[in-house]
């Protein structure tokens, strides 16, 4: 362990963000939907992309690292925008699973919307800013607020709209930057939750209530909605009859679904989407997480060859829910699962073609669902639901700084931004699974190399491979 760490201190050594870098001769791909430019030079300075033109326009700063970038092709490197466990333990205590960061550097992710927040969000960044490896930057959120009974311990229950505007403004003030909310609210305490957003200036995300309706949702101001939920109730001719009915047995809500999607209303659906679109309303569908739920019994989609990287206790954590979950529907339950994920395709597919905002999210922690890895499998399930791969790529960039209002300073490849980057040994727009070929990423204007990366999938692996304290190590 210490020979990884000291071969990692070596390789992260020869630049600075300080010093100079300049990649040469490379198509880049800069994300605001011009085709690529090939031939291009990127000179970064000081943290920021000082420049980009052709290379024999480009004075080169003395003592810069240059790097050969023909035949390759630089994007902006990626948010994953539906993230847990980056900045809380489980069951919502401070802390943050640091096994995590060099998963997701190595795979591009540059940063995360950590979507369960710690109590005070100004602590945790205190505390986070000592942390002296690299790591993604974060868009944090407030703990969960849910109902009087929460789905999750340690979220916040919230009974009355008093305790939803009190939760707002304590969590507001503790330095959140967003409100997330969960299914259990009540409709007087989920509209007072966005009423005092409102008036206080924070976006608040999350799932749309059991007790709201996705369109009431939307015109309330709810910022993403994420995994879907609601809207294809929303879009059926019969919503008013599939809202009321109260549901509470395993597969209740999967029956449901698959019912509205039946009933897809092509003029429901367009109202609806229209109001996504004027209020501003965006979808975090993580499909990968979806996908992976619906298919547990079968394990199709578990990626066990990523398990090296993953400790011991999470991979226990992971198959003792994996397990309880198969357990806890018939097979009859299981078949209907398998015929949910290619609806949330046709309904993810719909929204973009209408306009809708669309960003890309893992919904990492869930079982089997990877940091890093999981996000480029997104990405590939969003182009197989209807999204070119330049759109595909932007879920995860420019709409990311769009949604986060730092479109002025992240998510495409200009001058003035900041050096988040990925170079790619292959077209990405050609083929979306190529977001994987990572030659090296720019972290803040840190050259992260081949080897730096490769340095670091090595020591997560030594690390992932100690037993956890207590109990012997379960691969």
């Amino acid at each position: 362990m210490r020979v990884l760490c000291v071969v990692l201190s070596i390789l992260l050594s020869p630049l600075t963000r300080g010093e100079a870098l300049v990649i040469r001769h490379v198509t880049v791909i800069d994300a605001t939907g011009k085709p690529p430019q090939p031939g291009l030079t990127v000179v970064v300075e000081q943290g920021r992309i000082a420049a980009i033109d052709e290379s024999k326009k480009l004075k080169i700063p003395a003592g810069a690292r240059v790097v050969d970038g023909r035949g390759k092709f630089l994007i902006p490197g990626f948010w994953d925008m539906h993230v847990h466990a980056f900045a809380t333990e489980s069951g919502g205590k401070p802390g943050g699973k640091t096994w995590m960061y060099p998963l997701y550097l190595v795979n591009g992710v540059v940063g995360v919307r950590a979507m369960w927040g710690p109590e005070n969000a100004n602590a945790w960044r205190e505390q986070h800013a000592k942390y002296d490896k690299p790591s993604p930057s974060v868009y944090l959120a407030s703990p969960i607020l849910d109902g009087p009974k929460p789905t999750w311990p340690g979220s916040v229950a919230v009974v009355d709209a008093a305790q939803a505007r009190a939760a707002v403004d304590r969590y507001r003030a503790n330095g959140a930057d967003f409100i997330k909310v969960y299914a259990g609210l009540s409709r007087d305490s989920y509209f007072a939750i966005a009423d005092e957003a409102h008036k206080l200036g924070i976006s608040f995300v999350g799932h749309v209530p059991d007790a709201i309706r996705v369109g009431e949702a939307s015109d309330a101001g709810q910022k993403s909605v994420e995994h879907l939920t609601g809207v294809a109730v929303g879009a059926s001719s019969e919503e008013e009859t599939l809202f009321a009915v109260e549901y509470v047995r395993p597969g209740d809500f999967l029956r449901r679904d698959l019912r509205a999607e039946a009933t897809y209303d092509e003029s429901k659906a367009a109202a609806l989407f229209g109001r996504f679109v004027k209020n501003g309303t965006w979808q975090c569908p993580t499909l990968v997480v979806n996908r992976t739920y619906e298919h547990l019994d079968d394990g199709n989609f578990m990626h066990k060859e990523w398990l090296i990287y993953v400790p011991s206790d999470t991979r226990d954590f992971w198959k003792d829910f994996s397990e309880n979950t198969v357990k806890q529907r018939t097979a009859e339950v299981w078949a209907e699962a398998h015929r949910e994920f290619p609806e949330e395709l046709k309904l993810v597919g719909r929204m973009y073609r209408a306009g809708v905002g669309i960003l890309a999210g893992s919904d990492v922690y869930n079982p089997y669902i990877f940091p890093g890895f999981s996000l480029h499998e997104e990405l590939s399930l969003l182009v197989e639901a209807g999204l070119p791969p330049m759109a595909a790529l932007q879920t995860a960039t420019i709409n990311a700084a769009r949604f986060m209002g730092q479109a002025d300073r992240r998510g495409t490849i200009e001058v003035g931004k900041i050096a988040d980057l990925v170079l790619l040994d292959r077209d990405p727009l050609a083929d979306i699974h190529n977001s994987t070929t990572i030659r090296a990423v720019v972290l803040d204007g840190t050259l992260l190399t081949r080897a730096t990366l490769d340095a670091m999938l090595a020591e997560a692996e030594a690390l992932a491979a100690k037993p956890a304290p207590g109990g012997p190590t379960t691969k």
